[in-house]
């Protein structure tokens, strides 16, 4: 990688491609600027960025005519490729799925958690939810369509912008099958423009447009005049990467240094692991460590644990146990941090297991009802006091949470079976 040559890569949007020496696919970006964004790895110090570049023998890159276009892009080819590193992303949810619902009038949100609808189709991963919602603005105000979480009695605010037909999300609503064909072919067009070929998609709705005119159907002509009006906005459409990745990876390492310093740590925390436990009543007893690398989950580090010593339920000691046994694996390595969930007790359990082992790691415990950080037995800082630092580590939390629960889930239905 130290051999590329910046100057041979042009300064115009597009998508870059990470690839390692056989080839292989790494990571998939995209740039308003591609020399200018691909020279910002080289003078940037994150870990995950350095791990990219050791892997990384070659670039590739394609040129688009706009940044929108680099953006549709980039969704198509992580979806298609996979490739790694923008998975260690998209398992840290922070990549958007734009969600066509279910249902006869099909409604679109942009969201982290596709689980939680009922999808007829799903476009994506993204890697920035302003973009997207800038686009769908542009697409909306020319191509009406329904986003209301509930069906409801009078028309919704959005019908009186004209951003919705407003008969859409009303309950009992009564349509017809022109009705019905003008939504979808809204739709229709919509989930075509996400497929990023805007050019033929514009030659495409003209064509259409001109046999319209032909049969002297100017209703529908005006319709689609207004969809060609809003494809072309898009494809002349100059501001709307704003090189998120790169922010975010900033604001990363502001997190990172506060920590440090309120911890009065040597060095950054570069690894995490969070400890969170399970049970039902005391029975069907786990406990997890889960690790994040400069705050991105690493599921290949997951440890999983079924608690053997405790019999009733007792969270602080059970936290106890998985740590003493996490310790005796010396070849695991030690991470910089120990992220507890729970207060004061679980605290001073988790210090007792790792004194134990005479070492010294720094520990900090989450008790959530307060959103109190334990940073010393009896020392506790309250995190909204400090909101980069309570949403980094309620997210660690988060994710950690969701896996133990997981865990407990199938070892509950492994007995079951």
């Amino acid at each position: 990688m130290k051999n590329i040559e910046l100057k041979n890569i042009p300064e115009s949007p597009g998508v870059y491609i990470f690839k390692d020496k056989n080839n292989n696919v790494l990571y998939v970006g995209k740039a308003k600027n591609l020399r200018k964004r691909i020279k910002q790895y080289f003078n940037f110090s994150s870990l995950k960025i350095k791990k990219l570049l050791e892997a990384a023998q070659d670039i590739e890159t394609i040129e688009t005519k706009n940044e929108v276009e680099a953006i549709f892009k980039e969704s198509d080819l992580i979806k298609k490729l996979k490739p790694p590193f923008n998975q260690l992303l998209r398992d840290d949810s922070r990549y958007f799925y734009l969600i066509f619902t279910d249902e006869t009038l099909p409604r679109i949100f942009l969201t982290h958690q596709i689980e939680k609808f009922k999808a007829q189709e799903i476009i994506g991963p993204f890697s920035e939810g302003s973009s997207l919602k800038e686009i769908l603005k542009i697409i909306r105000k020319e191509i009406p369509f329904c986003t209301c979480q509930e069906k409801h009695l009078r028309f919704c605010l959005n019908a009186e912008l004209g951003l919705c037909f407003g008969w859409c999300c009303l309950k009992n609503a009564e349509f017809d099958k022109k009705k019905l064909r003008n939504y979808q072919q809204n739709i229709n067009l919509i989930k075509k423009i996400f497929g990023g070929n805007l050019t033929s998609l514009k030659k495409s709705v003209l064509k259409q447009i001109k046999i319209l005119l032909k049969r002297n159907e100017l209703e529908k002509a005006n319709k689609l005049k207004q969809a060609f009006l809003a494809i072309e906005k898009l494809e002349t459409n100059q501001d709307l990467i704003k090189d998120e990745s790169l922010f975010l990876e900033h604001q990363q390492r502001k997190i990172l240094w506060q920590l440090k310093e309120i911890l009065n740590l040597k060095t950054l925390p570069h690894l995490i692991e969070a400890i969170d436990i399970s049970h039902l009543a005391g029975k069907e007893k786990v406990g997890v460590i889960v690790s994040f690398l400069d705050g991105l989950y690493q599921p290949h580090l997951l440890k999983k644990f079924k608690i053997k010593t405790i019999l009733k339920p007792d969270d602080p000691r059970m936290i106890y146990e998985v740590l003493l046994r996490r310790l005796k694996h010396k070849e695991w390595g030690l991470p910089d941090l120990f992220l507890i969930d729970g207060g004061k007790i679980q605290f001073k359990m988790a210090k007792k297991a790792i004194t134990e082992n005479n070492l010294e790691i720094n520990i900090i415990a989450l008790a959530k009802p307060k959103e109190e950080l334990y940073l010393a037995e009896n020392k506790k800082i309250n995190l909204k006091d400090y909101p980069l630092i309570r949403n980094f580590i309620l997210a660690l939390d988060k994710k950690t949470h969701q896996i133990v629960l997981k865990y407990h889930r199938r070892e509950r239905e492994s007995l079951i079976i």
